[in-house]
């Protein structure tokens, strides 16, 4: 791992196939993760993905030889976005011509201004420069035309394809252009392309694949208006789908590898992705990485009897009226909308933010989450001593430690009351933090303990804030006491948040070798 793939381009001087190529190995522009056309992998709660499609996508074009991506999906989910996307990384190392059916393209070039530069429309004249063709295979073109010119009654002499389809004639050219550099061409789509002349979508593929791709080496990326053309994704040497749902009135998007010949796709090759801003942004998958070191403490906030600054933006855009302060008394709900390993690193990267955030504050701080132990030792590793002092975590056994909470399980009301809270946090300034996660008190209070909880919160609250970490049944018992509820979703391993506002969010998660974990938000529309 952690080598470069290799890229080939075509040389004319050796024969193949009836016509000049020499490949030769060049080193990619772009620093990648790949290694001979093999995405590198990460494992987190035992899952192997890629971690960028897009380095996939750059290698399967750069094999030895030509090949076809056919993308699909329903109007809207983004196939045009996709497809510029992965040219705007392709054309760093090749040419590139897109062949659009649009009536105009100039709305694209606000999102992807080098449009201009690969477009047909912009390019007529420079997309076929070429007077005649030397190196391209045309012996399915050839074929194509003795067709159309037995079907053509206007009684010509000649049959000039280049008058007929132009712009079949200038992929021709443009791949004939640059054949030394493996040029691809964007159709979008082929089914308008084949409309226009009046022949089928798949019989048109098959001319450009044999000439154009499997005999030429060039690459072809097909956009298909239609779902379920079978026959020509059969063809293809690639295919993609995209797909975009409604979930609770909030819009998901997924992108789907189904296949890559010559390539591993590995075991989960689905990825969330947005169109924010006209472009195609893809969500990270979900993995955090916490430093093993020391690490400095977050800037201290100016301190407000009546609100706890949480310090986090991002967060603060999930907390009541977008404010990163959070009024004494407030009760936050974390929802795990879906009871999953994925819900549950993010909510407890949400959790061990908020911690830190608060005893960079000096404040006092009391878990009583179902993962306090591992918060424990990841705080014990990376932060000074006098922090972590202000830091207390529970136990149901008895250990004898100034920051372990002894719970007896008997009465949340015994175990909980302001004398054994001020027994475990008397150097604390108020207010407190106080963190619970409903799976921890039902294992330890049982299915009856929701009715003694809320008279403790009414007691807590007065001193600080509340967190709760909540599952889904739990929280349709608690969520009308909260002041604001974060939701997260799992869909098929893909994170989504939001607080019941009309923004859906992707989590992305920073992770920096000598840094804290921070949550980035990327907005899923």
């Amino acid at each position: 791992m952690g080598r470069q793939s290799p890229q080939y381009i075509r040389n004319a001087s050796v024969k193949r196939n009836n016509k000049n190529f020499k490949f030769r190995k060049i080193q990619s522009k772009r620093s990648n993760d790949l290694n001979y056309g093999k995405s590198k992998i990460k494992v987190s709660l035992r899952r192997i993905y890629m971690v960028d499609p897009f380095d996939v996508f750059k290698a399967f074009f750069n094999q030895r030889f030509g090949k076809s991506l056919a993308v699909k999906g329903t109007p809207g989910t983004g196939k045009t976005t996709f497809c510029l996307e992965l040219a705007s990384q392709l054309i760093e190392t090749q040419p590139i011509m897109y062949l659009s059916s649009r009536f105009t393209d100039e709305p694209l070039k606000d999102s992807f201004p080098f449009v201009e530069e690969i477009s047909y429309r912009f390019n007529p004249g420079k997309m076929d420069s070429v007077k005649s063709l030397k190196y391209v295979n045309t012996d399915h073109l050839s074929k194509l035309e003795k067709t159309l010119e037995e079907k053509s009654s206007i009684g010509r002499i000649v049959f000039d394809i280049s008058e007929v389809l132009p712009e079949l004639n200038s992929i021709y050219k443009f791949v004939d252009k640059n054949i030394d550099l493996g040029p691809i061409v964007i159709l979008d789509s082929i089914e308008a392309l084949a409309e226009k002349y009046g022949m089928e979508a798949d019989y048109l593929f098959s001319v450009l694949q044999n000439d154009i791709v499997e005999k030429s080496g060039a690459g072809i990326i097909l956009i298909l208006e239609s779902t379920g053309d079978e026959r020509l994704e059969y063809y293809c040497d690639g295919v993609v789908s995209l797909k975009n749902e409604l979930h609770s009135n909030y819009i998901t998007r997924s992108l789907r590898i189904e296949k890559l010949r010559g390539l591993s796709i590995g075991s989960i090759p689905v990825f969330a992705y947005s169109l924010l801003n006209g472009r195609f942004n893809l969500m990270p998958q979900l993995e955090v990485e916490y430093p093993k070191t020391k690490v400095p403490m977050p800037t201290k906030n100016k301190f407000d009897e009546n609100f706890i600054n949480i310090g986090d933006e991002e967060l603060a855009k999930l907390m009541p009226g977008g404010s990163s302060s959070i009024e004494i008394g407030s009760i936050i709900l974390i929802h795990r909308a879906i009871n999953s390993d994925m819900t549950g690193v993010a909510s407890s990267l949400m959790k061990n933010i908020l911690i830190r955030n608060a005893l960079g504050n000096e404040l006092g701080v009391i878990d009583i989450t179902s993962s306090s132990y591992v918060t424990s030792k990841i705080l014990r590793m990376t932060t000074e001593p006098q922090y972590i002092s202000r830091y207390v975590e529970v136990n149901t056994t008895k250990v004898g430690s100034k920051n372990i909470m002894l719970l007896k399980g008997k009465s949340i009301m015994a175990d909980f009351s302001k004398e054994n809270i001020n027994s475990v946090l008397p150097g604390s300034d108020a207010p407190n933090m106080y963190l619970f996660s409903t799976d921890l008190l039902n294992f330890i209070y049982g299915d009856g303990f929701i009715g003694e909880f809320l008279q403790v919160i009414n007691e807590l609250r007065n001193s600080g804030i509340i967190i709760m970490i909540v599952e889904d049944q739990i929280y349709r018992k608690l969520g009308h006491y909260a002041n604001s509820t974060i939701h997260i979703l799992d869909m098929d391993g893909l994170v989504y948040t939001n607080t019941g506002k009309r923004t859906h969010y992707g989590i992305e998660v920073l992770n920096g070798k000598d840094a804290w974990p921070s949550i980035k938000l990327i907005e899923s529309v």
